[in-house]
């Protein structure tokens, strides 16, 4: 049985590829709360899942990740990664950082990722 982890990251890979959100989207149950160093909402579910990932895959011309380490354990999901690409003023870029997932049912919950943002300032 394919592990909650690896569902995110292939509609996370699905999303870098295609620029549409809506496979990832579908994984945010109707309370979701979402958070990075730079956005945060408290709840709001698909509709602000939407919204934060298509902001997240606008603010690049390409991106990529790949996770270093992966873990699945009692509803909660961890990975370290890495995303690689360039950004809409064709610079390339690289950070690295680790997203927590919260999930139940098959539904995120939560989701936080933390990174550097200064890594982001090529």
């Amino acid at each position: 049985m394919e592990s909650f982890a690896q569902r995110f990251i292939e509609s996370l890979r699905h999303l870098e590829e295609s620029s549409e959100p809506e496979q990832i989207v579908q994984l945010f149950d109707a309370a979701a709360e979402i958070s990075n160093p730079l956005v945060k909402h408290e709840s709001g579910g698909p509709e602000a899942a939407e919204r934060f990932w298509r902001s997240y895959r606008g603010s690049f011309k390409s991106i990529r990740s790949e996770f270093r380490n992966v873990l699945d354990k009692d509803g909660v999901s961890f990975l370290e990664w890495t995303s690689d690409g360039t950004t809409n003023k064709d610079r390339p870029f690289r950070y690295g950082g680790v997203s927590v997932i919260e999930h139940e049912a098959g539904f995120i919950s939560a989701f936080r990722t933390y990174f550097d943002t200064a890594q982001l300032d090529p």
